[in-house]
């Protein structure tokens, strides 16, 4: 998915910076760089929504799978309603339907989370001279 990336550094980037601006703008910045190029769609604000809420777990979580888990099931939640609010629907089958596109959103995000954090482990002490 194109977004796996994207959730996995707005979960990290609070422990690798204390500047709330970067932490919030990184994620959104990159967001709006790749709509730009994949095409802007009628739920982008679910979706930015979804971004900054991994940036608050990230924040306020500090075991990263658990936020993961967290930041999934509210994704889960929130744009699967948000499809339903534009697109109608039953909305259980919505729910329903999307879970193997979560699940692979849920898998694909935490391998991109532990990559980021076996980098952060063995390489952030370079950043300081």
């Amino acid at each position: 998915m194109n977004i796996t990336p994207l959730f996995a550094i707005a979960l990290l980037l609070p422990s690798l910076t204390r500047n709330h601006n970067i932490q919030y703008s990184v994620p959104l910045s990159l967001m709006l760089v790749k709509d730009v190029f994949l095409g802007f769609h009628g739920l982008m604000i679910p979706v930015y929504s979804c971004l900054l809420i991994f940036v608050l777990l990230g924040r306020y979580i500090s075991n990263t799978i658990l936020a993961t888990f967290l930041g999934v099931l509210i994704w889960h939640i929130v744009v699967n309603f948000a499809v339903w609010l534009s697109y109608g629907g039953n909305l259980l089958q919505i729910y329903i339907q999307a879970i193997p596109f979560d699940l692979n959103l849920l898998v694909s995000t935490l391998i991109c989370v532990m990559i980021g954090k076996l980098c952060i482990k063995y390489y952030y002490h370079y950043l300081y001279y």
